[in-house]
């Protein structure tokens, strides 16, 4: 349908004066601190639909005529200060358009897409109106700029039309013009939404006046905005264009994972999976059932997708409620796999591995802005972290990177910040995410001896993790077996399915996928991550029986440290990794509150994981100092009684002390090898030193 130039005026006229008179009468008192007026596209559906489909239609026509019609409604207080923009939020779902999905249809349309911000230049002037001076007569002339380009006078505007005989040269006078704070922002594909191995496409779009600024690197948003096409510069004279976005408005996701769209019928669904009495077991089950075993690895994975709250308290200072997991394992116990398999089940999931990854592809990198021509400005690019915000970040083969670059996990994990100070840039990123990393051990396999020290993995970075398990390939027959007939299932069933056809083997293929029904996962992976999507709405408050049991077993388990060892059993660290672990399980059941099966359940995973990397073994002693210093307590209280007796016995005879008389001075209080792995760290730390041939003297 058409419209009429004053039909549209009158039409937003109408709409204005019924539902936003306040709004103009605040921008006319606050002006120009606040100069938009914000429309959203459901007011003016609900006053003509034709009129809603029109405007979208031929977007920068009739925004003009909204513009005039807020100069026409403005109070008798409004003296034409100046430029009110009028901003339509909100498009519907019709309106979005994949970015890799524009097509020529679509230029200078009102679309919606959305997308995650790539990159964002700094904020510079643009200019809107250029005031030309001829350098001959003087004489003024006032150039309307609509494009990125300056549009110059062809011909002096001088009464007696002299200067025209001749070529006419112009200044311009820069200090008069007119400017508009402009900003160019880079948007990409949710890298969730994409399929197989295909590439996030991408789109510039220029933000200007008052929404500049408003967005950052790694914000997911839905840009409203005209699709408009440029050529690639003046010299290029090729009829193939280039598309950008001139954005009118902004929406940020009111809520995390509101890309995601949940129909009524999958809230239905979603409500009935939560009052399954299985509900956990069957979610162990749809986490990667081609992989045999880990149960309680892949329950508490489980969780870290559901993750705790994130709190913000009265002074400011934030909680993070996201859940950390680290996974060292021997080779072949499907690590990668596992890691792949949950970026795809979670509704935002990143996967980089640290054997490629550096500290900038993991945080933030600094890159030249292309677009700015020769000599172009830097400006930020998220990285995999920043880009998984709100969301789980998979990094395989920890082990595999540089120390320069775990070093960059620090602040990330327990902050969830991401602080950037490169090539004159200094910023803060967000990167509110869960981490699910993998690594193997030092000497490639898991031997003999304390984990901690086979772990190639910086103290303070392990220290970070809520929990960390280990996975180790020892021959069993039992196990073994069981491990057989389960990869030679997944093996069969995937040939029945891949054949196509059952003809001539009817029996066998119907024999083949009865006994393999156990490799199906239990829920579907369009409904799981749905499923996480919906739970993320709630905010669970823990019960008091949730607390007294979470209380009780943490401070049971201090009581044990001290005594002759003087180990701590576990830190705070752990401590939070209960509550984050209860919070997920109520999530997980879409609970309100905190239960006692929600407490228990945390409890059980973070034993299972104390008494895999805290234990020592034989005993039932947990010393959290084996990761959080990387030096096992009872380790360093043989070092110090060895440093006390080579002090002693330098200071009686004034010479070293042989290992043999050391061996003997402690005989009967510490075993023969504990000495001698103390004489070899401390000589590696450089606390001791051979004066000759197994003699020994403190370096002091």
């Amino acid at each position: 349908m058409n419209f009429k130039e004053e039909e549209v005026l009158a039409g937003w006229e109408d709409i204005l004066s019924k539902k936003y008179q306040l709004e103009m009468t605040k921008i006319a008192d606050s002006f120009p601190e606040e100069r938009s007026v914000f429309v959203s596209y459901k007011d003016i559906d609900e006053y003509n639909p034709d009129l809603a489909m029109f405007i979208t239609d031929r977007p920068d026509r009739c925004l003009a005529l909204g513009r005039k019609a807020i100069r026409n409604l403005m109070p008798p207080s409004w003296d034409n200060k100046g430029t009110i923009n009028l901003r339509i939020i909100k498009l519907p779902r019709d309106n979005r358009v994949e970015i890799r999905a524009l097509r020529s249809e679509h230029l200078r349309k009102l679309v919606a897409i959305e997308g995650l911000v790539k990159k964002t230049t700094p904020v510079k002037p643009r200019m809107t109106r250029a005031l030309f001076v001829c350098t001959k007569c003087g004489a003024e002339q006032w150039i309307e700029q609509t494009g990125m380009r300056i549009r110059k006078p062809t011909m002096c505007t001088s009464s007696d039309g002299s200067c025209n005989r001749s070529l006419a040269k112009f200044d311009l006078s820069e200090e008069r013009c007119v400017y508009l704070d402009t900003q160019k922002i880079e948007i990409q594909e949710f890298p969730e939404a994409l399929k197989g191995g295909a590439q996030p496409e991408r789109i510039m779009g220029y933000l200007e006046d008052d929404i500049t600024g408003s967005v950052f690197p790694g914000n997911r948003v839905i840009l409203n905005g005209v699709i408009k096409q440029v050529q690639k510069s003046e010299r290029d004279e090729s009829a193939v264009f280039e598309t950008y976005m001139d954005i009118h408005s902004v929406d940020f996701e009111e809520q995390e994972y509101d890309e995601i769209l949940i129909t009524e019928d999958d809230e239905a669904e979603i409500q009935r999976m939560s009052k399954d009495a299985e509900l956990f077991e069957k979610m162990i089950r749809s986490i990667s059932p081609t992989i045999y075993g880990l149960e309680t690895e892949k329950e508490a994975i489980a969780l870290q997708l559901f993750g705790g709250t994130p709190k913000k308290m009265e002074d400011g200072t934030v909680i993070r409620g996201d859940i950390h997991i680290l996974l060292v394992g021997d080779p072949g116990v499907a690590k990668s796999q596992l890691l792949r398999y949950m970026t795809t089940l979670a509704p935002r999931g990143i996967y980089a591995s640290g054997k490629s990854a550096s500290a900038a592809g993991l945080t933030a990198a600094a890159v030249k802005d292309d677009f700015s021509g020769e000599g172009g400005r830097w400006m930020l690019e998220a990285g995999a972290l920043v880009l998984a915000d709100k969301g789980l970040a998979c990094i395989d083969e920890l082990d595999k990177m540089s120390e320069h670059d775990t070093s960059a996990l620090h602040e990330a994990m327990e902050s969830q910040k991401i602080s950037v100070a490169k090539a004159g840039i200094t910023a803060t990123l967000p990167c509110r995410c869960s981490l699910l990393a993998a690594a193997n051990p030092k000497r490639g396999r898991f031997g003999d001896g304390d984990i901690g020290e086979q772990i190639n993995l910086p103290p303070t970075l392990m220290s970070r993790f809520d929990m960390i398990f280990t996975l180790k390939d020892k021959p069993d027959p039992k196990a073994d077996t069981r491990l057989t007939e389960h990869i030679l299932n997944a093996h069969r069933r995937g040939q029945v399915r891949k054949s196509g056809t059952t003809e001539g083997m009817e029996d066998l293929a119907g024999k083949i996928m009865a006994e393999t029904g156990s490799i199906t996962p239990s829920y579907a992976r369009d409904i799981m991550r749905k499923y996480v999507a919906y739970s993320k709405r709630i905010t669970p408050v823990m019960s008091d029986d949730a607390y007294s049991r979470i209380r009780e077993n943490y401070l049971k388990i201090r009581a044990t440290g001290g005594g002759n060892l003087k180990s701590v059993p576990i830190t705070a660290r752990q401590l939070e990794a209960y509550i984050r672990l209860s919070e997920a399980s109520a999530r997980a059941r879409l609970s309100r509150i905190v239960t006692k099966e929600d407490a228990e359940r945390s409890i059980r995973i973070i034993h299972y994981y104390l008494d895999k990397v805290f234990g020592n073994e034989g005993t039932t002693v947990w010393d959290s100092d084996r990761v959080s210093t990387g030096m096992p307590a009872a380790v360093r209280n043989v070092m110090q009684l060895v440093k006390d007796t080579i002090r002693e016995y330098v200071a009686e005879k004034g010479v070293g002390i042989s290992k043999g008389e050391l061996l003997g001075a402690l005989a009967g209080q510490i075993q023969e090898k504990e000495i001698l792995l103390a004489l070899k760290k401390m000589d590696a730390e450089g606390e001791i030193y051979a004066p000759a041939f197994d003699v020994y003297k403190l370096l002091e």
